[in-house]
């Protein structure tokens, strides 16, 4: 490639899509295209499936179906001919008000984790780059744009909590992470040194590239010295051609511009899309009969708080009387809000309401009538096995900490031996003094039970290092 054709790939570029790696004629490239959303195929698509959130996603405690749900929302994605799917979002949402709460995997960065693992090697597995965002610290929806609030963290925390999930992604190997627009400590997250260069690229040895949440560049060679290696969707005048320039004046290396182009390529090559990949088609129907894994993903995430006196499973034979009430119970799109607002006023009823780009366009709906009305039937029973490690003083951690799930399926009577497995990271802490996950000596306490409730956890043992 020429420095011209380089520093142009450094930018997004105007395309059908939410953004799109520009093409370079001469080398036959036709660009890449990015789409979002993190539970499908979005932003006003038709002809695909609408997903289950993350936030349900997690809730199913299951890492195969976590995989299977990755899998078919990738092979989607590369069936329509997108790239790039800008999922998933795996911030830690710790307030209750952040708007993107339902695309994420919760607030444990262990779970989320676990759900950024699998998301990313099923995506990946279909030839589909991921990309994990909002990296990082973009935890709330007031002011991240305008005023691009700063997220003050402390390096304990961050490895901890914020990082957590992003280093399981990149364990993964995900092509792609997007900043954030936020600052994190003051500096602009996609021009931070500290959180791109030093934890993401150096700490955790990422490979992929950074692209800018859209509008999140706020320069050019201050960006690109600060991590960032390309700019989305373009247009600023920050990136793309406007680093020749820079090249040409000595602001910027063209070592540091080889090396923001390989690590955008890279994903594309690794995942061989230089070979039959399809040519992107809105209009091609890719839902094929997703519809019954969607359903096994609805069913597994759904928690039963209650079921006094046995109500449920239903049984068909027995005669009770069960009454569906509300505004939406016999309808399934009575308020339907793609764009989402801050306010519902002027509509008296229940409606479901998305919004962002992480919405997905539904082919249909079922309202709750006419699900409770199919047949009832015998169903086996799943319990979800969950380890918490108690660490010593020394690591100054919470009294306990998620280790470690597991999702059995039982027949009615059956039992089973479940094992855990714990990874050196996962019995460690950060040591703010010597930089590096350490291994406290001293008494480990084990819980194991069915909830983080300490009532809940029956099995309890400990282990010294």
């Amino acid at each position: 490639m020429t420095l011209e054709e380089k520093c142009n790939s450094t930018a997004g570029v105007p395309s059908p899509c939410a953004g799109y790696v520009p093409p370079v004629p001469r080398l036959g490239f036709n660009g890449m295209c990015l789409q979002d959303a993190p539970s499908g195929v979005g932003d006003g698509v038709g002809f695909v499936t609408s997903f289950p959130g993350g936030i349900h996603t997690a809730a199913m405690w299951d890492k195969d179906l976590m995989f299977k749900r990755a899998s078919i929302i990738g092979q989607e994605f590369r069936e329509k001919g997108v790239n790039i799917a800008l999922g998933p979002m795996i911030n830690i949402d710790r307030n209750a008000l952040h708007g993107r709460n339902w695309e994420g995997f919760g607030s444990d960065p262990y779970l989320s984790g676990m759900n950024a693992y699998q998301y990313v090697l099923g995506l990946q597995e279909q030839g589909v780059v991921a990309t994990p965002k909002h990296y990082i610290g973009n935890e709330q929806e007031t002011n991240r744009l305008s005023d691009s609030y700063s997220a003050n963290i402390d390096d304990k925390t961050v490895h901890e909590i914020y990082l957590w999930p992003f280093a399981d992604a990149v364990y993964a190997g995900a092509g792609s992470v997007m900043c954030s627009y936020n600052r994190v400590n003051q500096t602009h997250a996609c021009q931070n040194n500290k959180t791109l260069n030093g934890l993401l690229k150096n700490e955790l040895v990422y490979r992929g590239n950074v692209m800018s949440d859209w509008g999140a560049t706020h320069a050019g060679v201050e960006s690109a010295l600060g991590g960032l290696d390309i700019e989305m969707p373009g247009g600023s005048g920050f990136m793309g051609y406007a680093l020749l320039a820079k090249v040409h004046d000595g602001s910027l290396s063209e070592a540091r511009v080889n090396d923001m182009v390989t690590r955008i390529f890279a994903p594309y090559f690794l995942l061989e899309q230089d070979q039959s990949f399809p040519k992107l088609d809105w209009n091609r129907d890719v839902t094929h009969d997703h519809y019954k894994v969607n359903r096994e993903l609805a069913r597994a995430g759904m928690i039963l708080l209650k079921n006094l006196r046995n109500t449920l499973p239903l049984n068909a034979s027995m005669d009770r009387l069960l009454t569906i009430f509300g505004a939406a119970a016999t309808q399934y799109d009575g308020g339907l809000n793609p764009g989402g607002g801050p306010t519902g006023q002027g509509y008296d009823g229940a409606i479901y309401q998305g919004g962002g780009s992480g919405f997905v366009k539904p082919t249909y709906g079922v309202d709750p009538l006419s699900a409770l009305l199919a047949k009832a039937r015998n169903v086996r029973g799943s319990e979800v096995v969950q380890l918490y490690l108690g660490f010593p003083d020394e690591a100054a951690e919470p009294p306990k900490v998620l280790r470690g799930f597991s999702r059995v399926y039982l027949e009615p009577g059956e039992t089973m031996i479940v094992t855990l497995t714990m990874r050196v990271k996962d019995i460690a802490y950060w040591n703010v003094i010597t930089q590096q996950f350490t291994v406290a000596k001293g008494n480990y306490k084990v819980y194991v039970g069915t909830s983080a409730n300490w009532d809940d956890l029956k099995l309890q043992g400990s282990f010294t290092v």
